[in-house]
Parts: C-alpha cells; sequence; structure tokens
C-alpha cells in the first residue's frame, strides 16, 4: 500500500452534487481496476472513495465524489481539495477488484458507484478482453447517468462492449429499461446468470438486494464481486 500526497488537477461538476476530481503524482501509482483509495483526513480519520480511473494511467487518480454541503463526511473532502490544491491518500484498498476470467462480465452500478465500474470497464479495454461486458448503470434521472454519451461512443467502438442506463421510473418519453437497476440484469441474463461473472457498486441495501436475488437465481457466491460485501453478513 502507498501513502502519497496528490495534487488536485481539477474538480468539475458531472451532474447535480457529482464532482469528477483528477489526482496526480510524480510516482506511479499501483492499484487494481475496482479497487478504492482512503482519503486522509486527519489521524485516525480515513475515507473511503472508489477510484474510477484505469490502473493503465498509472500517475492518475480519478473520483466521483456524491457531495453536498449537508453531508460533512465527503463535502469536507471536497472542501480541502479546493482549498489546498493538496490530498493525502492510501492506495489501495478492496479485494473486489477485476478478476481473471474468459467468462462474460456484468458491471452494475448504482449512483456514483459508477466510479468503481468505470474503471474496471476501461481496464477490459485496455487488456483487451474480448468477452462481452455490460455495464448497467442505475440512476433517478438519466441527468444522473453523466458519462452516457462516453460510455455509448466506447460500446460504438468496441463490439462487446454493452451499456444499458436503466431510470427507476423512466417517463413517457423514455424507451429503456426501467426499474431496480439488479432487476434489469435478472430480466436480461437469468437462465444463463451462472456463466457469468458480475461487480456491483452502489448503496449497501442494493448490494445485499441483489446478491440475494442472484443467488436464488443461480450465481455462485464466488462469481459475485463488490466491496459491500466485506461489511455485510
Amino acid at each position: 500500500m502507498q501513502t502519497q500526497q496528490l495534487h488536485v488537477e481539477s474538480i468539475s461538476t458531472v451532474a447535480n452534487d457529482v464532482y469528477k476530481i483528477i489526482l496526480t503524482c510524480s510516482e506511479p501509482l499501483q492499484y487494481q481496476a475496482g479497487q478504492y483509495c482512503m482519503i486522509v483526513m486527519g489521524e485516525g480519520d480515513c475515507r473511503p472513495f472508489s477510484i474510477a480511473s484505469s490502473p493503465s494511467e498509472s500517475n492518475k487518480i480519478e473520483l466521483h465524489i456524491g457531495a453536498v454541503p449537508a453531508n460533512a463526511y465527503a463535502w469536507d473532502v471536497l472542501s480541502v481539495m479546493r482549498e489546498t490544491g493538496l490530498i493525502t491518500a492510501q492506495i489501495a484498498h478492496g479485494d473486489a477488484f477485476l478478476q481473471p476470467t474468459s467468462q462474460p462480465i456484468v458491471l452494475i452500478a448504482g449512483g456514483t458507484g459508477y466510479s468503481y465500474a468505470k474503471s474496471i470497464i476501461h481496464e477490459c479495454v485496455a487488456q483487451q478482453l474480448t468477452q462481452d461486458i455490460h455495464l448497467y448503470w442505475g440512476a433517478k434521472s438519466l441527468e444522473q447517468i453523466y458519462e452516457a454519451d462516453e460510455l455509448s461512443a466506447l460500446a460504438s467502438q468496441h463490439a462487446n462492449i454493452h451499456f444499458h442506463p436503466v431510470l427507476e421510473h423512466g417517463g413517457k418519453d423514455w424507451q429503456g429499461k426501467t426499474g431496480l437497476v439488479h432487476q434489469a440484469v435478472l430480466t436480461d441474463i437469468a437462465d444463463e446468470i451462472a456463466e457469468y461473472q458480475i461487480y456491483i457498486a452502489g448503496p449497501f441495501a442494493m448490494a445485499k438486494v441483489a446478491r440475494d436475488d442472484f443467488a436464488a437465481a443461480g450465481l455462485p457466491s464466488d462469481a459475485l464481486f463488490g466491496d459491500a460485501y466485506a461489511f455485510l453478513d
């Protein structure tokens, strides 16, 4: 594990209350696609955030942080970055990183859990994996799927990449998938779910329900990956 002081290259707003942060380091950073960093705010105060960049970008870390002033846990991290232009991070944590496999892959993201999926899908491209890779991104509104254009472009460039935005309620003009994001996955692959590796990031409640429903559909427990499962019974 590395503890590094990182420079804040940029902070940009990508959706309502969601910020993309680019951090750089003069030394190569070593991590696996799907791991997270701990932002050091003080002694005994380290806060986890998924790494959105691919390990192939070895001198850069990308984070996606949902933050509002009422939520000091994330807002204080953003404030320190803005005020000082520097942040200390421990890199890297987590065991739910991309595993070697020839199986088809499903990535499931709820909200800013997309940052976890982004790291993995871009690493799959960097490794030139050829199996089908599906990314399901669930949100309440299309505006919260803030990299839809980039993912659609990625899918158009790679025949094995498939992007599925899922809106909780949709609307009269929405032609795509609706409902719970993990249920959209089950609708598509329930009959062959045992053939897949599945990676998931989002609220713990979402991860727990998905785990139970996927197990009932026949997914082996060792084919499901997510940082939430280190903390859930």
